[in-house]
């Protein structure tokens, strides 16, 4: 009978554990979401944002910077609620758009605008942007 108790205890020890796994992958797979949903929302309204004031960068750069600015701060906005790769990926974009606000500054102050700088600076956005997608 003792056994017979034993084994009781230790099936339902294992129910328990094997519960308490699944509620925190259960957890894990929701923070996870949310992080996508939050990242995915900020690309979603940032990449368009971002492929106008490139444009603008040798025709209006003042405009340009705005914009940029606004980007910059909507991608470190985010980026303080991720973590792990999507966390990376944003930052990336936002070190891209930081490249890109400088080329901004340097020709509102009248400078020409290297464009292979912000060829390069685009690529890396680009390439930010698809891998948080791909992530998400």
């Amino acid at each position: 009978m003792h056994k017979a108790a034993l084994a009781v205890v230790a099936l339902l020890a294992a129910v328990g554990l094997s519960s308490c796994s699944q509620a925190k992958d259960a957890a894990k797979e929701t923070a996870t979401d949310a992080a996508c949903s939050l990242a995915t929302s900020v690309v979603d309204e940032t990449s368009g944002q971002a492929g106008q004031a490139i444009d603008e960068i040798g025709a209006d750069p003042r405009s340009a910077q705005r914009e940029l600015k606004g980007i910059r701060n909507a991608l470190a906005t985010a980026e303080k609620g991720l973590s792990g790769d999507v966390k990376k990926q944003i930052a990336d974009a936002r070190g891209a758009v930081d490249d890109l606000l400088g080329q901004a500054r340097s020709a509102a102050e009248g400078a020409d605008v290297d464009m292979q700088a912000v060829s390069r600076a685009r690529g890396k956005f680009d390439d930010a942007i698809d891998g948080v997608r791909n992530l998400c």
